[in-house]
């Protein structure tokens, strides 16, 4: 069983504040939450005051991955981790975790360079149920988490080692293709919970930590719903409709403000604690065509 249970929230830092608004809100369904400001935009998918932060700045990419922990317990075994693996790591002021709405949280920088907090005690909301700017039918995530993210690394055995005996996740598979959009490629996928991934990764010649982010609906018909808003207003498709080989995530990937990859999925493989791992040498069983 995993340390960490699942992802909480993550950070985006984007140069085009406007065109993430319509992004988020008008085309993915996201409520734009009441804490956004002129500098930072929050996007609400459930009983969370926030899941996607979209602060400004000129990265254009990802710029912190937030996970949760069941408790105090599952905070000072992190902690205890990193330290026994001479990994360097701080504790968050009580500004800091007011900021992020959690009780209490540690800040360190994962062996890809990419910034992690840990964090328990997540702020809910049940009192202001979640409502999308467009129809729709909501989000699967619970304790699910928000979604699954792909980083793109230049070391992913290295990474997966970290994850997997600091933070506890398990390999769920791999894949090893000669054809992903032309390139090969070589990604590695680890849960914390249910969800048949929570982080992949791959070392691909892009320029850009995050590969994609994914978002799960709970109706299929809001994935054709969604890509039909994706043409409405203006955004590039960059992958066809398909289904993955491994999650049976039936999705199609768009081009958000800031040239990352979103991916909407509906229908996702659950998995047990105990499930084999898997070796693949395609992503798809059919689609997901470059576009």
């Amino acid at each position: 069983m995993s340390l960490v249970k699942r992802l909480a929230y993550v950070e985006i830092e984007a140069s085009d504040l406007d065109r993430w608004t319509v992004f988020g809100r008008d085309v993915f369904g996201c409520e734009l939450a009441a804490g956004s400001t002129a500098d930072s935009l929050q996007f609400r998918i459930d009983a969370r005051p926030w899941r996607i932060q979209v602060s400004r700045g000129a990265r254009d990419d990802l710029k912190t991955i937030g996970l949760e922990v069941a408790g105090r317990d599952g905070l000072r075994e992190v902690c205890a981790r990193l330290e026994k693996a001479g990994h360097p790591f701080r504790m968050a002021t009580k500004e800091q975790c007011e900021a992020r709405g959690v009780y209490e949280m540690c800040l360190l920088v994962d062996p890809s360079g990419i910034e992690v907090e840990v964090s328990y005690g997540s702020l809910l909301q049940p009192q202001r149920p979640f409502c999308a700017a467009v129809g729709h039918g909501g989000f699967v995530t619970g304790e699910q988490g928000l979604g699954h993210l792909m980083l793109v690394v230049d070391d992913p055995l290295r990474v997966q080692q970290f994850y997997g005996d600091v933070m506890g996740f398990i390999t769920s598979d791999y894949v090893s293709t000669k054809n992903y959009g032309g390139l090969a490629g070589d990604f590695i996928f680890m849960r914390c919970n249910p969800r048949h991934h929570t982080l992949a990764f791959g070392s691909l010649p892009i320029p850009r930590r995050l590969g994609h982010l994914m978002l799960q609906v709970s109706r299929i018909d809001d994935v054709g719903l969604t890509l039909d808003r994706v043409h409405a207003h203006g955004f590039r498709q960059t992958r066809s409709i398909g289904r993955h080989v491994n999650d049976n995530m039936f999705s199609f990937y768009c081009e958000s403000p800031s040239r990352l990859q979103f991916e909407c999925g509906w229908g996702g493989l659950e998995m047990e604690d105990d499930s084999d791992v898997k070796l693949f040498d395609v992503t798809s069983m059919w689609g997901h065509k470059h576009l």
